[in-house]
């Protein structure tokens, strides 16, 4: 029998590998379609004990956070076991001082094996990390995983010095504007533009970092895209001491109408939308001859609003008749700046106007009062004191605490000189001296070491105290016609030794039946010496300590956990609080001629304020003392003096061109609040030579000015009371100044009342 032959040897292998290669092909076609795995975050897995993935980590807004204020860390899991297993999920970042914080992360929303996070966090490095940590019990047995991601890859950070403006809708020009605009104001802010409605936090404090909304609602259907929650921020944001540009246009029916979602933005009541032909007094504004309606030849619709509130930049029309296009209105504490055109369409758009509009638009928004001044002074203010900002001033004073005494280097070198000379010649001589054998020095050697520890202990016992002090700054402010009330509380602790403790503040006097309170460290504002843009050593704490947020009776509280404060060091804090006022009549002030106010001044509150000045416009009033509960009466022709001048009125030292200047040097509690609380009225940055950044929601002054007035006075006792392990801190150590501010409604006399006169 003949073997095969070697071709037809081939012609099967052949065969047999065509076979397999057809018979490959569907599960290499599935193989090529099939999704490819999600990736995961940034960052590395310090731990990880859970079969997840971390997916799409966000932090802030538009990429962007402030450094020292609230905000936002979005983030998705993926994982079979959190089905079953609930993780306890929580965010750790750290704070101004280096030592790690943790917030428990809320409920999240689960769609099958992906769970969605929206964890509140407040950031105090520039160059630190986040750490992201899932922990789970099943069976007595615990997994931990943290996942830790660089912070400069999730967003980029923002000075507490500079401000942080965010653009809602389309472009109207502002950025363009504010890269030219030859000022402090375009080299200290970042302009960012919101690119998904998702990232507008649920809750206002996560917008604490945001200093101005600049929002063109032109566009129903973003609106509508919004959570009626994440709505509810932004105007609690705004109540809250938050500033807003408004630009509505021809859907401001459907946007500010009765009833429709942005209604309580704008100043007065929203009536039609008129198509607007005339605009010469917008033209004379900016004094430009090109028309507004020449690029496109067609009229400018306008939202026609109906008894407008606040100062009216700019109108259209008679007096008797005239139509407002620019208002700039108070809306609880903050400020809102309305356009009743639209800023991003035609024709304001094209409008060669437009740029020098919008500089005027920052002019007020900018502090640029003698540049020349302030520049030369704002360098060494970094150098010499470790500040730029009226914030810093304070901080550097509420670290001055009664009974502590500050220990010169020069002190400490004489004592370590002292003390070698004691265990060496001293002990020699002191040995022959009274005659004993120099073996005696194994005793008195021994002797001498823990007599000089003793004395050291008890002098630096002496020189820093055994007991917890508390230096304690708060003001409540009381808006009467939106019926609200907030306060900021800042408080250093002193500690005698190595502790943790758990702090939180209680309101006394707050008058508010609905109270929220947040508690959280507090930083310095810029790149000095523990500045939160430094770059600082690594903490020696690795413990975090806690923000724990806990919702009662519908209410937000935070409070600390745990606080780590080494011996004989201090720990700076703040507190924020907000509610509704307990429902007070009062009767609007009345203005008459030249600015000056008459009327009834109501206090609202259970707290006697004393030394008290009310100030609307360029006059203030005094008032020795306004009863808890009670009234008193500014009449006509009561003396009223310069508000400038009131403000400035101690603690200035003649420069040699003759002007005031702020002494920066200062640890005057009393002075530097005086200040902080009206900084832009008492002459802004041309009077301290310092910015008032950080925290300018304290700052006041835009509502003494247009239809409102402001009081401010002092009380006895502060209206919250700080509670340390459970305990208030003792009042023989607790230095306090608390103060009240009340903002009355002035009543201004009509257009039909002026043209009459």
């Amino acid at each position: 029998m003949r073997s095969p032959t070697p071709n037809y040897f081939s012609f099967c292998l052949i065969a047999v590998l065509g076979c397999l290669l057809v018979a490959s092909q569907p599960a290499r076609a599935q193989s090529d379609t099939s999704l490819p795995p999600e990736p995961e975050a940034a960052g590395y897995w310090v731990a990880k004990e859970h079969d997840l993935q971390v997916l799409t980590p966000e932090l802030g807004i538009a990429g962007h956070f402030k450094l020292g204020s609230w905000t936002e860390v979005r983030f998705s899991v993926r994982s079979e076991e959190f089905i079953n297993s609930v993780p306890k999920v929580s965010i750790i970042a750290l704070d101004s001082d280096g030592v790690p914080t943790e917030i428990m992360a809320p409920k999240s929303n689960q769609a099958g094996d992906l769970f969605f996070y929206r964890v509140p966090a407040k950031i105090g490095r520039r160059d630190s990390n986040l750490k992201i940590k899932f922990i789970t019990e099943e069976g007595g047995s615990v997994k931990t995983s943290i996942r830790e991601i660089p912070v400069s890859q999730l967003a980029k950070p923002v000075a507490a010095s500079n401000r942080l403006f965010l653009q809602i809708g389309p472009d109207i020009g502002l950025g363009e504007a504010l890269n030219r605009y030859a000022s402090d104001l375009s080299d200290s802010t970042t302009f960012v533009t919101l690119p998904s409605p998702y990232q507008i936090p649920s809750q206002w404090y996560m917008l604490e970092g945001i200093d101005h909304i600049v929002w063109s609602a032109n566009d129903p259907a973003q609106i509508s895209a919004m959570q009626p929650e994440q709505l509810a921020a932004i105007e609690k944001w705004l109540k809250l001491g938050g500033k807003m540009t408004l630009s509505v246009g021809d859907k401001a029916a459907d946007l500010i109408g009765l009833g429709k979602p942005l209604a309580s933005f704008c100043p007065g009541t929203f009536r039609e939308v008129q198509q607007l032909r005339n605009t010469t007094e917008l033209e004379a504004l900016i004094n430009t001859v090109a028309h507004v309606d020449r690029p496109v030849e067609k009229p400018l619709p306008i939202a026609v609003m109906q008894s407008p509130s606040g100062i009216i930049v700019v109108q259209e029309g008679s007096r008797q008749a005239s139509t407002p296009l620019w208002i700039r209105s108070a809306n609880g504490f903050g400020v809102v700046e309305f356009f009743a055109f639209d800023l991003s369409a035609n024709p304001i758009a094209n409008w060669p106007g437009r740029e020098p509009l919008l500089k005027l638009l920052l002019d007020g928004i900018s502090d640029r009062l003698d540049e020349s001044k302030v520049s030369m002074q704002s360098g060494s203010s970094v150098a010499h004191f470790g500040y730029t900002d009226i914030a810093g001033q304070l901080r550097l004073a509420l670290d001055q605490f009664p009974g502590v005494r500050s220990v010169s280097f020069f002190l400490i070198g004489f004592i370590i000189i002292a003390y070698l000379a004691l265990i060496g010649p001293g002990d020699y001589f002191f040995l022959r001296k009274v005659g004993l054998r120099m073996e005696w020095t194994w005793v008195t050697f021994p002797a001498m070491i823990l007599l000089a520890s003793v004395g050291i202990w008890s002098l630096a016992t002496w020189w820093k105290g055994t007991s917890l002090k508390m230096n304690h700054v708060e003001v409540v402010d009381i808006d009467l016609e939106s019926q609200l009330v907030r306060s900021t509380t800042w408080f250093h602790l002193f500690s005698p030794e190595s502790q943790r403790y758990e702090v939180n503040l209680q309101p006394v006097t707050v008058p508010s039946n609905n109270w929220n309170q947040l508690v959280s460290w507090q930083g310095l504002a810029g790149s000095g010496l523990g500045g939160m843009s430094a770059r600082q050593s690594i903490s020696t704490v690795p413990t975090p300590y806690a923000i724990n947020f806990a919702l009662k009776d519908d209410t937000t509280q935070a409070s600390l956990q745990e606080l780590p404060i080494q011996i004989w060091s201090s720990k700076t804090l703040m507190g924020r609080g907000w509610g509704p006022l307990s429902k007070t009549e009062y009767e609007p002030l009345n203005e008459r001629e030249s600015q000056l106010i008459e009327g009834v001044l109501t206090n609202p509150t259970d707290m006697e304020l004393t030394d008290c000045y009310v100030f609307h416009g360029r006059w203030a009033y005094f008032v020795a003392k306004l009863p808890a509960n009670g009234s008193a009466r500014i009449v006509p022709g009561q003396s009223a003096q310069n508000t400038e001048k009131v403000l400035k009125r101690r603690r200035v030292q003649e420069s040699t061109d003759g002007g005031e200047l702020w002494d920066r040097q200062s640890t005057d509690v009393q002075r530097i609040m005086e200040i902080t609380m009206f900084h832009s009225a008492a002459g802004g940055r041309s009077y301290s030579s310092l910015s008032n950044r950080f925290q300018s929601y304290v700052d006041l002054s835009s509502h003494i000015t247009g239809d409102r007035a402001v009081l401010v006075g002092k009380v006895a006792n502060p209206p919250s009371k700080i509670q340390v392990d459970g305990q208030p801190v003792d009042d023989t150590q607790t230095q306090s100044w608390s103060y009240v501010r009340i903002i009355y409604p002035v009543q201004k006399r009509s257009p039909s009342e002026i043209a009459q006169k």
